[in-house]
C-alpha cells in the first residue's frame, strides 16, 4: 500500500476540493491545518509527498518546509498566492521541489505532484556513476557523496543538476532546463531555475557551474 499524501493548509476550500481529486485517482491525502500539526503527521506517516502552504495559522511554512528538509528529501510541492513571487524563490531556496499558485486546478496540482513521483522514481541512466570536481553522483541512487559522505539535494535538485552533467561542456538554456526537469512550459520563470542552480551550488561548491548571461548555465568538465 503507498504512503499518504501530507497536505499542510488551513483553507478548507482547498484542502477539501485536493483530497476528493486525488481520492479519485487512488491517492490518500491526509490534511493538516496548522505547521505543528503537519510537523507530527509528518513523522507519524512518513509520507511519500508533502504538499505545503506557506501561509498557516501558527507558523510560517518556511520553518516547516526548513524543519522537514532538515531530516528529510521527500518532495515538498509548496503554495503560495499570487503576489508571493519572492517568498516561492524563497521556498525553493529553502528545499521545497515545486509550487502552485492559489487558486490553482486541484489537476494541474495532481498533474505536478505526479510527474515529482515519476522524477523520483526514475532509477535508470546510460551512465550510472559520475565522478566530477571530487564529487561522486550516482544516478541510480540518485546521490550525491564526497569522500563517502552523501550531501542531500533534493529531489528537483538532483534532476537539474542531472540535466546539466548530460550536457557537460554544453550551454543549457533556463528554458531547456525548465522545460526538462520541471515538465512545465518555460513562460519566462527564469527565477525559478536561478534558485536551483544557486542551491546546488551551494552544496557542491567545488562543481564548476559558469552562468552564461542571457542564455542560462554551462557545467564545465574540470
Amino acid at each position: 500500500m503507498e504512503r499518504p499524501i501530507l497536505m499542510i493548509e488551513d483553507e478548507p476550500v482547498f484542502s477539501e476540493l485536493v483530497t476528493r481529486t486525488f481520492a479519485s485517482e487512488g491517492y490518500e491525502v491526509v490534511v493538516e491545518d496548522t505547521g505543528r500539526g503537519g510537523l507530527e503527521a509528518f513523522a507519524r506517516l512518513n509520507p511519500q509527498v508533502v504538499i505545503l502552504d506557506l501561509r498557516l495559522p501558527d507558523m510560517s511554512g518556511f520553518d516547516v518546509c526548513r524543519t522537514i528538509r532538515s531530516t528529510s528529501m521527500v518532495p515538498i510541492v509548496i503554495l503560495s498566492s499570487q503576489a508571493d513571487e519572492m517568498n516561492k524563490v524563497l521556498g525553493l531556496e529553502l528545499g521545497a521541489d515545486d509550487y502552485a499558485t492559489k487558486p490553482f486546478s486541484p489537476r494541474e496540482l495532481l498533474a505536478r505532484v505526479r510527474a515529482i513521483k515519476r522524477r523520483v522514481g526514475d532509477q535508470t541512466d546510460p551512465q550510472r556513476m559520475i565522478e566530477l570536481s571530487g564529487y561522486e553522483i550516482d544516478m541510480a541512487r540518485r546521490e550525491v557523496r564526497r569522500h563517502g559522505d552523501v550531501i542531500e539535494l533534493t529531489a528537483r535538485e538532483f534532476d537539474l543538476l542531472r540535466h546539466l552533467v548530460r550536457h557537460i561542456g554544453a550551454a543549457v538554456s533556463r528554458q531547456d532546463l525548465f522545460e526538462r526537469v520541471w515538465e512545465q512550459e518555460f513562460m519566462g520563470r527564469s527565477r525559478t531555475v536561478d534558485a536551483h542552480v544557486a542551491a546546488v551550488r551551494k552544496k557542491l561548491p567545488d562543481l564548476s557551474i559558469t552562468t552564461l548571461r542571457g542564455i542560462g548555465y554551462r557545467l564545465e568538465s574540470a
